[in-house]
């Protein structure tokens, strides 16, 4: 590795580090200070690592915080006992429960991210992408799940042009969409079914925080077995682990890569 190219990822370390000994948020002058790190080489860093998902910028106060999306990647060498394993604990429970595949998701507009996933315990079950990963939040349980917690004047403004140039034809125009997403605040989920992919299902719950909906969790498996006679079963499952993840992740600091509140 050459000299600049080793410098760099040290000083990527060192803001890592810096940003990461203050889980209530650190501003730029203060990153660069204790980092020791030029404030011009420290903003590019940031923005870089802020892009990648692996901070975030709280848009009001410009503090950044390390977010789930970088945790994810190193889950396995995390303390059992933090927020981060109670909350792979939760899916491993309603893995268990539901013989599906169980996942977290965050909301990144214009798409969702899968920032966790634990698998269920049968043969044939919904294949294990990288995490964190995206995916549209048009044909996901918990892309459904996510917009229908905004103002619908909101998703309007922000989602209309993705909409029109990626939703696929099967969803129907925006207004049949948004009415769709009514029935979903109604019943307190959402499902999908054969819309990502042919013969697969999922069904997602929304994970409330204060007063807002920035995450989901959801279950996903096969047509076959997820049937849509067995929706509203699975769903009371689904909804269950989002109340327990509401509660723990209400009292933890961690933040998700979404920006839109503080854990």
């Amino acid at each position: 590795m050459a000299s600049g190219e080793a410098g760099l990822v040290r000083r990527t370390i060192w803001l890592l580090r810096a940003v990461a000994a203050h889980p209530e948020g650190v501003g730029l002058s203060e990153v660069a200070r204790e980092a020791g790190i030029p404030k011009a080489t420290c903003y590019r860093v940031l923005t870089v690592l802020e892009r990648e998902s692996w901070l975030t910028l709280d848009p009001v106060t410009r503090r950044y915080r390390v977010s789930l999306g970088l945790l994810s990647i190193v889950g396995g060498l995390l303390d059992g006992g933090g927020a981060y394993g109670h909350m792979r604990d939760v899916l491993r429970g309603l893995a268990g429960e539901t013989r599906e595949t169980a996942g977290f998701d965050v909301l990144l507009a214009p798409k969702v991210m899968v920032v966790a996933q634990v698998p269920g315990p049968s043969l044939i079950g919904q294949t294990l992408k990288p995490v964190p990963r995206t995916q549209p939040v048009w044909a996901t349980s918990t892309g459904k799940v996510l917009l229908a917690a905004l103002d619908p004047a909101q998703v309007r403004a922000d989602f209309a042009e993705e909409f029109a140039t990626y939703a696929p034809p099967e969803v129907g125009d925006l207004d049949s969409f948004m009415g769709s997403l009514a029935a979903v605040r109604s019943r307190g989920f959402a499902f999908a079914y054969d819309e990502l992919e042919v013969g697969a299902a999922s069904v997602a719950a929304p994970v409330q925080i204060r007063g807002t909906t920035p995450y989901a969790v959801w279950i996903g498996g096969p047509t076959y077995r997820l049937t849509r006679d067995s929706i509203d079963e699975v769903a009371e499952s689904v909804m269950k682990a989002a109340r327990q993840l509401s509660e723990l992740l209400s009292n933890t600091d961690i933040e998700l890569p979404s920006g839109l509140g503080r854990l």
